[in-house]
């Protein structure tokens, strides 16, 4: 709403300024537009706060660009009459008038900071992944939009303290009104928030951000040695965002059965390459664990350690010693690998495909085993016919893939989807828990987010080597993504997985249960 203000004739300079900024507003509605749209289709179920306001999303992207128009309108009417427009405001009372300045240039003031926060988590998890001058034209807006509401709200201020006529940048509560709407509906979805563990989950924060100044964690990979050693390797990232530039392999070792760990251990550490993807294995007939990783994910190299992960072997350059071709997509697990009964030795990777890395002389050499045929981030377990079955990542909002090799995962079964386990566009977690040479029923273990979001960590138990699902628990309702569940020696549970209040970004925590919890007294 406007009306004219009956002022003399307004300078021409104001009113081409009007006209210049209200274009500036289209061009960053547009990018604002082209971002949400990427958003949409690709990081829907990221983020757990904006999965709950997601409905608010659309409203508020439609309103910046109908506001974003009329100020644009309103700037060409001012400029043909020779006049500013005046907001309705400026037919308060005086005393009224002023107050509404004041409140309302302080709100724009507030409301910067909260865009330039997006912009900088969205321009974080891009660093690296796409062109320099497409993430400076991507983060545009959100400068652009903090920029004028700082100018907004400042100039307004200073001009009611100089006492002289003050009038608000043309749009600045047009299009402020949508900022502020949605950051007080997610504020008020925030505060209303509030996710529970259930009853009976023990649960251990491993990895809190800034627990190394500047850096937070992604990527669990978890060992449980014969011993009850825990080993839980993380990736350690800028603020845990982006895949890429300087990443480092980190260990937390635990001798007490995930009660307590050691400091932080730095297994890999390459300046401002990226170093990722742990998926440990362990060798019973040696004692010895065995890591691959990927650097800047092109080439595969695999450590070892003697001593629980105490100290750990030059790695070795497998992308040398197996003849990888330059350039080859490489992604290990992430998670574990397992030993069949046979000793063989298989760690899931991604080279350019999903395969199986196998050794079969406990790790002197390696090999890699024919594509699985579709899927991402495998993760391996052996049936108790000696088959090995993998279990893949597939997009947010379809089933996991899997595929089982009977040659001891060289080659692979035509996958199928698993209509009873949901993903989340996320990795999973499978492991035997029993079953294999313990005289015990079959059992096989399956976490992952149980929602078509990353959210709700949810533990399932097989009795059929996974042909069938019957039971499932969820352990935390808040953000969940990545997993890896471990074994202790009295049968007790470990789940160690990326979880949140609102973004599961905010710690690694390990979640302990037992049988007994997970079947709810059905079987223990």
């Amino acid at each position: 709403m406007a009306t004219d203000n009956h002022a003399s004739p307004a300078p021409e300079r104001g009113l081409r300024r009007d006209v210049w900024l209200a274009v500036g507003l289209i061009v960053l509605a547009v990018l604002l537009l082209a971002i949400f749209a990427v958003f949409i289709t690709s990081f829907a179920g990221e983020f757990l706060i904006v999965v709950k306001g997601m409905t608010l999303l659309p409203v508020f992207v439609a309103a910046v660009v109908l506001t974003t128009i009329t100020a644009f309108v309103l700037a060409l009417r001012s400029r043909r009459r020779g006049v500013f427009l005046a907001n309705v405001s400026s037919r308060l009372p005086r005393g009224l008038h002023i107050a509404w300045l004041i409140v309302w240039s302080l709100i724009t003031i507030a409301m910067a900071l909260p865009i330039l926060s997006m912009g900088r988590t969205l321009s974080l998890g891009a660093l690296g992944a796409i062109p320099a001058p497409v993430l400076v034209l991507a983060a545009l807006p959100y400068v652009g939009y903090a920029a004028f509401f700082l100018a907004n709200g400042i100039t307004t201020l200073l001009g009611l303290a100089r006492r002289r006529p003050t009038r608000m940048l043309r749009g600045s509560v047009l299009v402020g009104m949508p900022f502020f709407l949605l950051f007080a509906s997610f504020a008020a979805i925030a505060a209303n928030w509030n996710p529970q563990w259930t009853d009976g989950v023990e649960h251990t924060v491993v990895y809190a951000p800034n627990d190394q100044p500047g850096r937070a964690y992604r990527i669990p990979a978890m060992l449980v040695l014969p011993d009850d050693t825990v080993l839980a390797f993380a990736e350690s990232r800028q603020e845990a965002m982006a895949d890429l530039l300087d990443i480092d392999v980190v260990l937390r070792r635990s001798t007490d059965g995930g009660r307590t760990f050691t400091p932080i251990q730095v297994v890999e550490d390459r300046g401002t390459d990226t170093v990722h993807s742990p998926a440990p294995v362990y060798d019973t007939s040696t004692d010895t664990v065995w890591l691959p990783f990927c650097v800047n994910y092109q080439t595969l190299y695999i450590a070892s350690s003697r001593d629980h992960g105490a100290t750990w072997s030059e790695p070795r350059n497998l992308s040398a010693e197996l003849a990888i071709p330059a350039g080859t997509w490489c992604h290990n697990g992430p998670g574990n690998g397992i030993q069949l009964t046979s000793g063989r030795l298989v760690i899931p990777t991604m080279q350019d495909d999903p395969r199986a890395l196998v050794s079969d002389d406990h790790g002197a050499t390696w090999r890699l085993g024919s594509s699985m045929g579709a899927g991402e981030e495998p993760q391996v377990f052996a049936t108790l016919d000696d088959r090995v079955c993998a279990n893949l990542r597939n997009a947010l909002g379809a089933q996991r893939i899997v595929t089982c090799s009977h040659d001891g995962a060289l080659t692979w079964d035509p996958w199928h989807l698993d209509e009873q386990l949901p993903d989340a566009g996320t990795q999973g977690s499978i492991m035997r828990y029993s079953g294999a040479g313990d005289q015990q029923r079959n059992r096989v273990l399956f976490a992952n987010p149980g929602a078509p979001y990353r959210g709700e960590m949810t533990l399932r138990l097989s009795y059929d080597d996974g042909a069938n699902w019957p039971v499932s628990r969820l352990m935390y309702q808040g953000a969940a993504g990545y997993s890896q569940i471990g074994v202790l020696s009295d049968h007790t549970i470990l789940v160690l997985f990326e979880t949140g209040r609102y973004d599961l970004r905010e710690s690694l925590t390990l979640g302990r249960v037992d049988l007994g919890w997970l079947t709810q007294g059905a079987d223990s």
